[in-house]
């Protein structure tokens, strides 16, 4: 694993907090009598002040100097403009030290994305919650986009989403692609099939009560994908036992697959009341103890269901198989 490399990137998530700052600019010219010397590369100018505000990052950036006696990239770090989540998101840039180097037999997570002109490839971060994507330049040079956030599957969304937009400053990236809002903006009111929708009218009291939940769930919201996202909770009555509380999920302005988890491929269909559900097993890389369903009810609105089972992931899904029905036949027509 990359000790050094990694140790230099939490002193930097650090300094970014504590809100230091340090900067990177200008370009190294060779002394006469001496061989070539190595460029001064600033990551801070691969997003501008646009970009970072379509990506919901606050400016300035905190720049962090290469280290050839750590062995670190130069890098930059910003926070997210999300007050309600801590989100840093770094972007590092080498022109002198080789991605094996770096990485120093870090874990490979995924498999490479084809983004901004460059495969990227996904390895294991040194802090738990990160998404770390890398691709390389050259012998001697690499690039990588780094989200640290609690949800791994929604920093690699985030992730994904800054690397176009970072590559096309990068020598042979393609231009930049228009960037889409992550989120509507505040206060705006949701339109759409699920525009009204309660979730915590789509499974009535007597139903909850078949699936061993409590009968009435609780209303909340989470700003996470979306202002306007709402779901409910019915509490497990199963005591200390392993049975996790059922979640109904209603996103009136998310896609199916921007819901952390729902980026891949399901592993299985459930048509219940004339619609299809997409059933996923292993939620959030969760060891198989959380299982999840989504309902794609138009290409801009969708429902997911979150249940699991923590003394036994064979029963993982169960509940959620068993209250699919009652969901599906609860939802308007």
């Amino acid at each position: 694993m990359r000790f050094k490399g990694a140790a230099v990137a939490l002193a930097a998530v650090a300094m970014l907090l504590a809100g230091c700052t340090q900067q990177v600019s200008g370009v190294a010219s060779p002394v006469p009598g001496q061989g070539p010397v190595t460029p001064v590369v600033d990551p801070c100018a691969l997003l501008d002040a646009k970009q970072l505000a379509g990506l919901g990052y606050k400016p300035p950036g905190r720049s962090v100097k290469a280290s050839k006696a750590q062995r670190a990239p130069a890098m930059c770090l910003w926070t997210a403009t999300d007050t309600e989540h801590t989100i840093v998101m770094s972007v590092g840039w080498s022109v002198d030290l080789s991605l094996d180097d770096y990485l120093q037999g870090a874990i490979k997570k995924a498999d490479p994305v084809q983004l901004g002109g460059f495969p990227w490839t996904r390895y294991a971060g040194f802090m738990g919650g990160s998404c770390d994507l890398y691709t390389t330049l050259g012998p001697k040079s690499f690039a990588f986009v780094s989200v640290s956030f609690s949800d791994e599957a929604q920093a690699c969304e985030r992730a994904k989403k800054v690397i176009p937009q970072a590559a096309a400053h990068l020598p042979g990236g393609q231009p930049a692609p228009p960037i889409a809002p992550s989120t509507p903006p505040e206060g705006t009111a949701p339109t759409g099939p699920l525009a009204s929708v309660n979730p915590c009218q789509l499974l009535k009291p007597e139903q909850a009560q078949q699936l061993k939940m409590a009968p009435n769930g609780e209303l909340d919201s989470s700003k996470v994908i979306s202002p306007n996202v709402t779901y409910c909770l019915w509490k497990d009555t199963d005591g200390d036992g392993g049975q996790k509380p059922f979640e109904v999920w209603v996103g009136p302005d998310v896609p199916l697959k921007r819901w952390p988890g729902m980026d891949v491929a399901p592993t299985e269909q459930i048509d219940a009341n004339g619609r299809k559900w997409s059933l996923f097993p292993n939620f959030n890389d969760s060891g198989g103890v959380i299982c999840a369903a989504g309902l794609a009810v138009s290409d801009t609105a969708s429902i997911q269901i979150v249940s699991g089972q923590l003394a036994d992931k064979n029963r993982a899904c169960d509940v959620i198989k068993a209250g699919i029905p009652m969901v599906s036949g609860n939802l308007p027509g």
